[in-house]
């Protein structure tokens, strides 16, 4: 699915949906995808943004959700990074179980009810070849991420309602845009509830001050769960050296996997690697089956001659 998504941004179609588009529409595209090439991935694109972006590898046309292991987090339910993988991708949900704002502290006066209302699922657009950059201990970040994540196209997480996180900057003291969001959190809410809509741009704001940035991660959010069916995957993270039974299954399923540290050489390397691997199970199971039918009409043919 990644070398069709890529194919599609390439010179050329670039040039040939642009020619076909005014500037600033959207336009709707429809790309192969991997499994046994019957699957069909639609999403509406901005052809302008499409065409100024093609070929810049600063910026990434997917958005990818790591999974860490959260047992530390929650008492009840904590689970590993990878237990929490399976679970996503069992359920196709990523939960969004609590809010990341810069009111979190605030939140605690209202009722639990409307805290929930803020509550995200978080994601990044850090391109493929960096997300090793993410997993791991960071100096400053209190979660540690694992090589185990979903990567979906930016499209489908923009029309899922996805918005980048909005960085407000208070550095040097400089408290002049802090204070308005303050005044948009107070008119948001009356008797420990939310009222209006204004609040609706809460789940969005994060700090943004020498003592708290995190304006690096390149972090979209959701609110509330976010739901996708397999269809929607461009493809899974899972740690190179490791989980081959795991990506066997995925290959036979036909969803692709990439690892963290590759290089976009690597990356579509792998994927035409593994689209010949899913290739051959196809076949295989065709096989199998040809042969099943075979077997059936023997004897279905050897049963009426006895009667």
């Amino acid at each position: 699915m990644l070398v069709e998504l890529q194919r599609l941004s390439a010179s050329g179609e670039r040039e040939r949906y642009a020619a076909s588009s005014r500037w600033g529409h959207s336009r709707k595209l429809t790309c192969s995808c991997s499994k046994f090439g019957q699957r069909k991935l639609s999403f509406m694109v901005n052809t302008a943004r499409l065409f100024a972006t093609t070929g810049r590898e600063d910026i990434s046309q997917f958005i990818v959700h790591l999974t860490r292991d959260d047992r530390n987090t929650f008492e009840e339910g904590g689970s590993t990074a990878r237990r929490n993988f399976l679970a996503i991708m069992k359920s196709k949900r990523i939960l969004a179980v609590k809010p990341h704002c810069l009111f979190n502290k605030r939140l605690e006066k209202l009722t639990e009810q409307n805290q929930s209302k803020l509550n995200v699922a978080c994601f990044t657009e850090v391109p493929l070849n960096q997300i090793h950059l993410l997993v791991g201990e960071i100096p400053g970040r209190k979660i540690s991420l694992e090589p185990y994540g979903f990567i979906f196209t930016k499209d489908f997480i923009a029309e899922s309602g996805g918005q980048p996180a909005i960085y407000i900057n208070s550095y040097n003291e400089n408290s002049w845009l802090r204070e308005s969001v303050d005044e948009l959190f107070e008119a948001s809410h009356r008797n420990g509830r939310f009222v209006g809509k204004m609040w609706r741009l809460l789940p969005f704001l994060n700090a943004m001050h020498e003592k708290c940035d995190f304006s690096w991660e390149r972090e979209w959010r959701v609110v509330q769960d976010f739901k996708f069916k397999l269809s929607d995957l461009v493809c899974v993270i899972l740690p190179h050296e490791e989980e081959k039974i795991l990506k066997e299954k995925f290959a036979k399923s036909g969803v692709a996997v990439i690892s963290p540290g590759w290089t976009y050489e690597q990356i579509v390397t792998e994927l035409a690697r593994q689209q010949r691997k899913t290739r051959q199970f196809v076949v295989e199971q065709e096989l199998v089956s040809l042969i099943f039918r075979h077997l059936l009409e023997d004897n279905q043919t050897v049963f009426e001659t006895l009667i």
